[in-house]
This record gives structure tokens, sequence and C-alpha cells, in this order.
């Protein structure tokens, strides 16, 4: 008897935490509304970060390109970019200088991806929007009922979720991402230091084993130039 009271307590608990799941989602995506503008806002002024971006999306594309089964992740910085998920150094470079010269070519399709980081902003930025949308117009419409507004919580998630990956896309294409790289060059490619990836711990080691980064030059007056002793020099 003892076991089925706490079998249907903690089954009670367990819909309880699914029904109050999507109201946390929705109010913790409103308080992204006070971080990720102005992430936005800081990204779309570093063209020198947007352009790593774009060589970065860039590049994993041509490293799918070549093996389809294989997954990588990349983040971007002010001095290049890392990939994770790789076997070699020579296979981030070679792709790293076919991608630049195929953006250069055109290809600017290769500088969006819809797996890019950029996504879940988008998803959290418009379930902000449309959780506060759908809220205020059913006070409006006099929708004041528990349910009818857990209902308008719901349609709020579920319309930011049709819409997360183009609005992601469009993200990328005005804001995260910059595909002129015709002052770019793709510099040198070394091993990831784990400090650089999670501290000098035990994730920090094993994520740097499996990770580079690429350090790419930028010789337009605004670029800052990464040079091999690890100063900067803004030119």
């Amino acid at each position: 008897m003892t076991l089925f009271v706490v079998f249907v307590f903690l089954a009670v608990m367990f819909v309880a935490f699914l029904l109050i799941l999507p109201v946390l989602y929705s109010l913790r995506a409103v308080g992204s509304l006070f971080v990720y503008p102005k992430q936005l806002r800081s990204m779309f002024g570093n063209r020198i970060l947007r352009r790593n971006h774009a060589l970065e999306h860039a590049t994993i594309a041509v490293m799918m390109e070549r093996e389809p089964h294989r997954r990588f992740n990349g983040f971007s910085t002010d001095d290049g970019f890392f990939v994770q998920g790789v076997r070699s150094m020579e296979e981030v470079e070679s792709a790293a200088r076919e991608a630049l010269r195929r953006l250069r070519a055109g290809e600017r399709k290769l500088a969006i991806h819809r797996n890019c980081g950029t996504t879940i902003v988008a998803a959290n930025l418009l379930a902000a929007l449309f959780f506060l949308a759908f809220i205020g117009g059913g006070l409006y419409l006099g929708l004041t009922s528990g349910w009818d507004l857990y209902l308008l919580i719901l349609a709020s998630i579920a319309a930011s979720f049709l819409l997360r990956v183009p609005a992601s896309l469009f993200l990328q294409r005005f804001v995260t991402t910059d595909q002129d790289l015709s002052n770019a060059e793709v510099g040198w490619v070394e091993p990831a230091r784990p400090q650089e990836l999670g501290g000098g711990g035990l994730v920090g080691v094993l994520l740097a084993a499996s990770t580079v980064q690429v350090r790419v030059f930028h010789t337009d007056p605004d670029a800052v130039e990464v040079i091999p002793d690890d100063s900067t020099v803004l030119r």
C-alpha cells in the first residue's frame, strides 16, 4: 500500500511538472529579452566576429559535405573560430581554405546553418514575443480563465518552434554573419587549449582532444590582426 501511495504521489508530481513546464519555459524566454537583443546588437557591430562566424559555418559545411555521417560543433571569436569533433588539423585547414575560396566565389549559403546556436536565440525570442502577444491579446479579448491562458501559452510555444528556423536563418543572414571575406585570410590551425574550452579540468582536456582553432587574419582597416606571439595589433 505504501509503495502504491508513493507511486501515485510521484505520478501526480510528474504530471504537475509537465503542466507547469510550458509556463516556466515562457517566463524564462521573457527573461531572454533582457539578454539576447543586447548580444545580437553587440555581434552586429563586430564585423570581424561576424565574418569569422560565417567562415566557421562554411568550414563545417565543407567538412560535412566530405563526410556526411560526421557531426561537428563550432564557435567563433575575434581571433578566428574553433571546430569540435575533428580528427586532424589538416582536415580542418583544408576545409577552411576551400570554404574561404567558395565564399569569395559567391556561395553565401555556406555561411548559413540551420543548427547554429542562433536558432536557440530565435526560439527564445519568438517564445517571449508570442507569449506576451498571445497573453496580452487574450486578456484584451476577455479570456481570463486559467485554462484559456494556459492554452494561449501552449499556442505561443508551438508558434515559436514552428518559426524558429526561418527566424534563425534571417538573423544569421543579416545579423550574426557577414559573408564578405574578401579581406580575410586563413592563417594557421592549432590545437585548442583546455582553458579555452571550459577550464583546465577534465572537461576541458576531453574537449580539447578533438578540437582545433583556426586563426583568421583580416586585412581591412577595421580588423584586428593576430600575430604568432598572441598579441594583437590594431590596423
